[in-house]
């Protein structure tokens, strides 16, 4: 919450075992997470679909992408890249660095355009994990009414929160 408001939360961990397992990050339905994964093993849900595969170049699998947005395609973003892992070890012992960059709303809009490319390619990916382990499965069913739409319009809801946001009211 910011200033008694429910903020929304866009999220991509490298695993779903990454450590934010916690209500106040997985159990917050503002928070919308999305964890590396290849498609499961047993796809046939998703006729003809090639199998994924690895490159094996590295032993970072799916991302190694670092960056933190605030408030992207508000007047006032802020944008937080670089190479860092904020660990001891990349602080104190490594030669890495963050930028910070503050109000450059074009530059926001770049990374925000990525993230969200990015988030989109994992939140699929999270959703047929979910489906395979018969959680969530709820998820990836269309409603057969307009159901679906009350969401977008009750102002405790993150999807509406989410509509506000991308539709600038």
């Amino acid at each position: 919450m910011k200033n008694g408001k429910k903020v929304l939360k866009y999220v991509i961990t490298d695993k779903k075992d990454s450590g934010l397992q916690g209500d106040d990050v997985r159990g917050n339905a503002f928070n919308k997470i999305a964890h590396g994964a290849m498609l499961g093993k047993n796809i046939n849900h998703f006729e003809g679909w090639l199998k994924e595969r690895l490159t094996g170049l590295n032993k970072v699998y799916y991302l190694h992408t670092k960056y933190l947005l605030v408030d992207p395609l508000g007047v006032a973003p802020l944008v937080v890249s670089g190479s860092a892992n904020f660990s001891e070890n990349s602080v104190d012992n490594n030669d890495e660095n963050m930028l910070v960059i503050r109000g450059d709303r074009r530059t926001a809009e770049i990374y925000f355009g990525e993230f969200m490319r990015l988030f989109r390619h994992f939140y699929f990916r999270s959703v047929e994990s979910d489906f395979d382990s018969g959680e969530n499965r709820s998820r990836m069913f269309l409603h057969t009414d307009d159901a679906w739409a009350r969401e977008y319009y009750n102002p405790e809801s993150p999807k509406c929160a989410e509509r506000l946001y991308f539709s600038s009211k």
